[in-house]
């Protein structure tokens, strides 16, 4: 699966380095700024914390599905 947050500092630093009118001198900051924001979470921390909260009613069901889930790639 393609990391696009890593392609983006690839391209954010490959681009960088030349001189760029303003038009794309703002892109580059567009993709700076984003860069620095947090990575949202993955659906498979999603999917760990929901179960996580719900352990108590369906606790037969818990280590099977967690086992499962902690399988999966971020």
């Amino acid at each position: 699966m393609t990391d696009f947050r890593a392609l983006c500092a690839e391209l954010h630093a490959a681009f960088n380095t030349y001189a760029v009118d303003m038009k794309h001198h703002d892109l580059l900051e567009r993709a700076r700024a984003a860069l620095t924001e947090p990575k949202p979470p993955s659906l498979k921390e999603l999917a760990l914390a929901e179960l996580d909260a719900t352990e108590r009613c369906y606790p037969a069901d818990y280590s099977t599905i967690r086992r499962a889930l902690e399988q999966l790639d971020d």
